[in-house]
């Protein structure tokens, strides 16, 4: 992209900006309105005449049902993955499950003894698993 094209969009773009915050706001003005749990959080600094608008959006963290493993799994695999990421995971077998943590352990140098590898393995079955195909991956744990 040449600098004048750069230019042009940049410009753009601030100008689009400085619209957009011109405009007074279309929000409504009812209490919990617009947001999922109906709780709104003051700001501090907040003026009436103020044309900046804060909102809070709901944060939900995935919940973890208790079960055989839990603590291994909270301690070793949330230190790296956000808990959200953990459940977006498709239901894999106890064979892939397996194969994934000793990815994690082996490959990416997860802090976790083969005792911890199982134990996280049998958690993530319990809450996230699919009936086994009989087959273990290639490389799995108990060859």
């Amino acid at each position: 992209m040449t600098p004048r094209i750069k230019n042009l969009v940049l410009s753009l773009g601030l100008a689009a900006l400085a619209v957009s915050c011109s405009r007074p706001s279309n929000i409504s003005e009812k209490p919990g309105h617009g947001s999922a749990n109906g709780k709104t959080e003051s700001v501090p600094d907040a003026k009436p005449d103020n044309p900046v608008h804060t909102i809070v959006m709901p944060h939900y963290e995935p919940v973890f049902p208790p079960g055989p493993g839990r603590n291994e799994f909270v301690t070793a695999c949330v230190v790296c993955h956000s808990p959200r990421y953990i459940t977006m995971q498709p239901r894999f077998s106890r064979s892939t499950w397996l194969s994934e943590v000793k990815k994690m352990k082996d490959v990416y140098g997860a802090h976790i003894s083969d005792e911890q590898a199982l134990k996280i393995t049998d958690y993530l079955v319990s809450i996230n698993g699919k009936p086994d195909s009989g087959q273990a991956p290639k490389g799995t744990y108990g060859e």
